[in-house]
């Protein structure tokens, strides 16, 4: 005979069940791998500070633009902005007598504290050997009889003007294709003792101060200590231009020390006022050391020694010592980046746009098609009429230099020329700059092929037909074909004037992690045949650089008919390290197109989130964190893209008027079961009271029946009568007597049996067990034994609320008979039980990542417990893109808006004929 199996004890209510899962298949560990990958809840941050810290301020975002425009009027705006705030500075100098001192970039204030918000970031990782004179990082220039420190440059391992040592930070900064290795090395090590050494004003400077002298040149631009070749190169691009330059410098009062500049952004305009104060390289006299000096002439000789003059200064400077237009440019530049340190690294045809408003494309030296086509384009870059311009940067396999031209690094295209020669041969010639001004020590920075300086091609003949001077001054010719070879990129910027219309639509999307084109595309209504330029952007993250998150973007798309649904072209990046925006040029026919994007996503682990910068600089450089909290927020705020401060504050509201209406229908619900209860209590008290009722008449029938047995004793004749009378009493007692528990009509239909159903015996209380005690104890007013009733694991008891029982919790009976529930019928309906789920197949019913419970594989290895609870730490997928559309035409009426794209419309999306629509290389 076979023990009896003990049976399994019911879990307790309020504790979860700790039964193993299910063990998983391949796919459902690939489907809940890629589930918790991703965030939930995607979103991205929009505002720095919420709205309701601007609820009792004046902002200047704006996003109530028009979304069509003549490409001018933006900048007309800015001017027009630009002026106003100069005159009404100049106003305020007149009225106090003072001359202006910027309250928004006030870097004398700045760098006396030592904040030196004015020159670096949030991010700040100093540099633990301050007092390194390492030559090789940091080498001394040639012409100052003065500390290593004071003529390098103020980021460690950054690129020198006077060293051919290469950056090791963003190897896009010097226009390089090193970007890659930018986040393997994380953070630049700002070095203390390389800070500037004083802040004086422009007449305090320079002895004859000019804004310009003999107007704008190239030739004027020489780099200082930061690295931000690829914005001297752009800037030696247009300098030569007049019309380009006028359109930056706009107002202007050197008396009062003010200066009105416009810098291009994100599609529009923007104006920003500086004043005249400039970073020197030395201190101040007597500052390091107190030297007794009476009369004075120690203090005046090292202030023309070392302060004085275009040289003196830390940062960019022009060739002429009195003049200053370049050195308060950058300055401007830098203000509306946040500091100096924001213009580290670049290219330099997102430099040109950022200055002209143009559109730059960048064009693979080797793999140009039709170099004549190329050449009459730049043929007319010099000309005021010119429709384009040209940079160039210079890459290859080495990291210091190739023929005498420096690697990963930025120059100008100044001048092009087709000259013949005196054999009447035609000689096609570009004449290019460094934007150091100079060569290196070593002599590197300049060609030192065929029609470089001192070449054998530069005769007498040639020399007088191009007027070219032999120097160091940066400046080279190089034949056509030699700088497509030597040259890795070229940028060609488009500009456009008055004859332009521009349309722009913005939009945030979040991306996966796995690559396809959008949901999400724009529709573009072209009303004139003619040359369409679009233009796919993010958001400038230059602007704040800090908070710009852990992901990086790749922007590709693809234009196509709405109406013949043919693809027209697909557009991506010529090199995968100039992410801010692609371009395309075609010529359309009236009609409407669509522009679909794919945008690529990598995440880079060792940068901050945005969120954990907020906390962290609130309190630790909450100065700073308000000046790029309110770039960024002034970035985000343009039309299309989602305010996320908005939703949660529309998505509190809802779930407050869902508490609210939830609450008003629990009272409702309260007192209607408080009527219940009332209505069930009566019935129970009428029930009562029918009990007593037929106890009652059981009793006299009782007493009846003994008196009948009396009776009986005492014989007496019995007629027919008399026995059918008795028939009828018998039956009667038996239908009249009901069943305890049960109403009348119900017992009618019973048999004598059915007592079995309506009655229960009631069993002497046994002594728990360890396993009963861990049962849930019965509610009460139940009997005993209900807990030997109830043998199923997976059966939870009905437990009431604390309230009084009524009759419908007991039924009708005596004590209440439960039903078992019903076993799984299936293995699938058995895990879906356990985990919780209603319905689906294994990798629908897995727990999610606030579950408690771990898989099987778990159970006993602390060792990877841990490493399940460090990457449950590990922060989920989650990349959200701001980008936008623009749109330039010859033509007024072109709009631009945004649809869904439909599910059938997704086999359409194929790339033209000869191009891959992925690779590795995407």
């Amino acid at each position: 005979m076979k023990p009896p199996q003990p049976a399994p004890g019911p879990s307790a209510p309020n504790t979860p069940s700790k039964s193993k899962h299910k063990k998983l298949g391949p796919q459902a560990l690939v489907s809940k791998f890629w589930r918790k990958y991703h965030s939930k809840t995607p979103g991205k941050v929009t505002s720095i500070f919420p709205q309701s810290l601007y609820e009792s301020l004046l902002t200047d975002a704006d996003s109530s633009y028009p979304k069509s425009r003549n490409a001018a009027q933006s900048y007309e705006a800015a001017a027009k902005d630009c002026r106003a705030r100069v005159r009404a500075v100049v106003k305020e100098c007149e009225r106090t007598n003072a001359k202006f001192s910027d309250p928004d970039f006030d870097i004398e204030s700045d760098f006396a504290s030592h904040q030196d918000n004015c020159l670096y970031g949030i991010e700040r990782n100093y540099c633990p050997i301050c007092d390194s004179d390492s030559e090789d990082d940091e080498p001394e220039g040639p012409e100052y009889d003065s500390p290593p420190e004071t003529q390098t440059r103020w980021i460690k391992k950054s690129r020198d003007r006077k060293s051919n040592k290469l950056p090791q930070k963003k190897k896009r900064n010097v226009d390089k294709n090193a970007s890659k290795n930018e986040d393997a090395n994380h953070r630049d090590l700002i070095c203390r003792s390389k800070r500037p050494g004083s802040v004086h004003r422009i007449p305090w400077i320079f002895e004859n101060p000019q804004f310009t002298v003999d107007g704008f040149s190239s030739s004027d631009i020489k780099q200082g200590a930061t690295g931000n070749c690829w914005w001297l190169a752009a800037l030696a691009t247009i300098a030569h231009r007049k019309d380009l330059m006028k359109k930056i410098c706009v107002a202007k009062d050197e008396e009062c020390g003010v200066y009105g500049f416009v810098i291009y952004r994100d599609g529009e305009w923007t104006s920003t006022v500086v004043d005249d104060n400039l970073y020197l390289k030395h201190n101040d006299f007597g500052e390091d050391s107190q030297v007794y000096d009476a009369t004075l002439k120690k203090a005046r000789k090292y202030k023309k020694q070392k302060q004085t003059g275009s040289e003196a200064l830390y940062f960019a400077k022009c060739e002429d010592p009195n003049e200053t237009w370049l050195p308060l440019l950058e300055k401007a530049f830098a203000k509306v980046h946040g500091d100096y340190q924001a213009m580290e690294g670049g290219w330099s045809g997102t430099a040109v746009e950022d200055l002209t408003g143009g559109v730059a494309t960048v064009v693979a030296g080797n793999r140009v098609l039709r170099k004549e086509r190329l050449w009459r384009e730049m043929l007319g870059s010099d000309d005021e009429a010119g429709e384009f311009v040209f940079g160039l940067s210079a890459g290859g396999p080495g990291d210091e230099h190739k023929n005498g031209i420096v690697l990963q690094h930025a120059y100008s295209v100044l001048k092009v020329a087709e000259v013949e020669n005196e054999d009447g041969v035609k000689v096609r010639l570009v004449k290019i700059r460094n934007p150091w001004g100079q060569r290196s020590e070593n002599g590197q920075g300049e060609w030192h092929g065929p029609w470089s300086d001192g070449s054998k091609e530069w005769t007498p003949y040639m020399i007088k037909k191009l007027g070219h001077q032999f120097g160091d001054d940066g400046i080279f010719w190089m034949s056509f074909n030699d700088m497509l070879d030597n040259f890795k990129w070229m940028y060609r910027t488009r500009l456009f004037d008055e004859r332009w219309t521009v349309a722009q639509q913005w939009l945030s999307v979040s991306i996966s992690w796995l690559t396809g084109y959008l949901k999400k595309k724009f529709v573009v209504e072209v009303k004139e045949e003619g040359m369409v330029v679009i233009v796919l952007s993010q958001l400038d993250d230059r602007y704040f650089t800090d908070l710009k998150g852990q992901y990086e973007f790749t922007l590709n798309f693809l234009v196509k008919s709405s109406e013949t649904k043919k693809t027209i072209c697909a557009v991506r990046p010529v090199h995968q390290w100039d992410r801010r925006s692609v371009n395309c040029e075609v010529e359309l026919e009236p009609g409407t197109y669509e522009i679909i994007p794919k945008i690529m996503a990598e995440r880079i682990m060792w940068r901050p989130r945005v969120e954990k910068m907020v906390k962290r600089a609130a309190d630790q450089n909450p100065k700073k964190l308000r000046q790029i909290g309110l770039q960024y927020d002034l970035a985000h705020a343009k039309g299309g893209i989602v305010d996320e401060d908005e939703a949660l504050r529309k998505k509190r509201d809802a779930k407050k008027k869902k508490e609210i209406k939830g609450k008003k229908q629990e009272e409702k619900n309260k007192q209607m079961a408080e009527a219940m209860a009332q209505m069930e209590q009566a019935m129970v008290a009428m029930r009562h009271e029918y009990n007593q009722t037929l106890k009652e008449k059981e009793k006299e029938k009782e007493k009846e029946k003994g008196k009948d047995k009396k009776e009986e004793l005492t014989p007496e004749p019995k007629s027919d009568d008399d026995s059918d009378v008795k028939g009828s009493s018998d039956v009667e007692t038996k239908s009249d007597k009901a069943l305890p528990g049960c109403w009348p009509e119900e017992s009618a239909k019973n048999n004598v049996d059915g007592s079995k159903h309506c009655e229960t015996s009631v069993e002497p209380r046994k002594e728990p067990s360890t396993e009963d005690k861990r049962r849930p104890s019965p509610p009460s007013g139940l009997p005993i034994h209900y807990q030997d009733q109830v043998q199923y694991p997976n059966y939870r008891p009905p437990f009431r609320n604390n309230r009084r029982m009524t009759m419908t919790d007991y039924s009708m009976d005596q004590y209440p008979v439960f039903t078992p529930p019903t076993e799984p019928t299936s293995e699938s309906d058995q895990d879906n039980s356990s985990s919780g789920s209603g319905s689906g197949s294994g990798s629908d019913t897995v727990s999610d990542d606030n579950s408690s419970s771990s898989d099987s594989d778990d159970i006993g290895f602390p060792s990877m417990r841990r490493f399940r609870l460090r990457q449950r730490k590990k922060q989920p997928w989650n990349a959200v893109c701001v980008i936008g559309l623009r749109v330039y035409a010859q033509h007024e009426g072109i709009k631009v808006r945004l649809a869904d794209q439909k599910r059938d419309e997704a086999t359409e999306l194929v790339a033209p004929e000869g191009s891959s629509a992925a690779g590795p290389t995407e």
